[in-house]
């Protein structure tokens, strides 16, 4: 604003000036004098205002910037305490399926040692089977428990900042897998980190029998009781779906 007025002033002595030094008989000099230092003026004036507008504008752009990061932030604090009440809550979820830990820590290890997967695969007795998966659904409930509380707090933080790309129809351990570094360095998720980890490579790579072990204890409540209170057409679709992909029946399920 100084430089404007300073630009004003200036034209105007430079206005005097010249017609200080132009004859006074010469009209048509003043005439000219006097519309150039207009247009001069009319220059400078709305030169001065797209300069005044364009900071204004700059102006305005950084506070919408500073809004917008406190708004970003604001969100990604609301989404994380939501996230952590997810959290404790599949973790005691996981403790109270599988009651033989104390601790999820003990998880991964406890999942991975799995003698109950061999009778429930080769038994053809459906009592052994029904027994054996009694004792295997417990740790499969407890990892499915945990696996699907990290999953759902992990939709609310990434649906609350924005993450875009993402495809929440996927598996529990798939999506933990597939999408855990965008939201496992975050606070909360941190301490889950390690035990998630290992939990989705273990049951990622034990898909074909975990789904097995699903036949098995179809098959043999069947046997066990009365292949009339199943669905026994749905079991064998996920038969036949199951040996489209290379792998082999449980025993007891073959001669269904």
């Amino acid at each position: 604003m100084r430089l404007l007025i300073l630009l004003t002033i200036l034209v105007f002595i430079s206005v005097y000036a010249a017609i200080a030094s132009i004859d006074i008989n010469l009209l048509s000099g003043y005439g000219s004098i006097i519309s150039a230092a207009a247009g001069i003026l009319a220059v400078i004036w709305f030169s001065a205002s797209l300069s005044y507008q364009a900071r204004q504008i700059e102006e305005q752009r950084i506070q919408f910037l500073a809004e917008f990061k406190h708004l970003q932030e604001t969100n990604r604090r609301d989404a994380l305490l939501v996230a952590k009440q997810i959290l404790d809550t599949a973790e005691h979820a996981a403790i109270r399926n599988f009651d033989e830990i104390s601790s999820i820590a003990e998880l991964p290890t406890r999942y991975l040692d799995c003698p109950e997967l061999k009778p429930i695969l080769e038994s053809t007795d459906h009592k052994e089977v029904l027994d054996a998966f009694k004792s295997w659904v417990k740790k499969e409930g407890g990892a499915l428990a945990l696996l699907q509380g990290i999953k759902s707090a992990a939709e609310v933080y990434l649906r609350g900042t924005g993450t875009a790309d993402i495809d929440y129809t996927k598996e529990p351990e798939e999506f933990v897998y597939i999408y855990g570094p965008r939201f496992m360095q975050q606070p909360f998720f941190q301490s889950f980190q390690g035990v998630a980890t290992m939990l989705c490579e273990f049951m990622i790579r034990l898909a074909p029998g975990r789904k097995a072990a699903q036949i098995a204890f179809f098959a043999a409540t069947a046997k066990a009781i009365s292949k009339d209170i199943l669905h026994i057409d749905k079991l064998r679709q996920d038969m036949k779906a199951h040996t489209a992909k290379g792998y082999p029946l449980p025993r007891i399920a073959e001669d269904l």
